[in-house]
C-alpha cells in the first residue's frame, strides 16, 4: 500500500526547509527580488538540478512561489518582509522567522 503525503504545510516542515544551508542562502538571493533557477543557480555557483531540487522543497512548504513566463519560472519569497535590517518571514500559521541581512 502506497503512502500519501500529508501537505507539506505544516510548521514543522516549514521550518526543516528554512534551515538547510542551501535554502538558507536561496533565501537570501531571493530578498534582493524575484529570480529565475539559471539566475540563482550563477548566484549561488552550484548546478541548477540542486537549486530546482531546494526550490521544489520551498515551494512545497509554501516559502516560495513562482509565475512562469515563457519557459522560465521565476520564483519570489511569501509572506516575506525586511523590517530593520532583518528578514522576517511568516508562515501561515502566524509563526515567524527572523533572518539578520548581510
Amino acid at each position: 500500500m502506497a503512502r500519501t503525503k500529508a501537505p507539506a504545510s505544516t510548521q514543522t516542515d516549514w521550518f526543516a526547509a528554512c534551515g538547510e544551508p542551501t535554502r538558507l542562502a536561496l533565501i537570501q538571493a531571493l530578498v534582493a527580488g524575484d529570480k529565475t533557477v539559471t539566475q540563482l543557480a550563477t548566484e549561488l555557483s552550484t548546478e541548477m538540478v540542486n537549486v530546482s531540487h531546494h526550490l521544489k522543497i520551498m515551494k512545497d512548504a509554501e516559502l516560495v512561489t513562482f509565475v512562469k513566463d515563457g519557459r522560465f519560472m521565476i520564483y519570489s519569497l511569501v509572506n516575506a518582509a525586511v523590517v530593520k535590517g532583518m528578514l522576517e518571514l511568516t508562515h501561515p500559521s502566524g509563526a515567524k522567522l527572523s533572518l539578520p541581512l548581510e
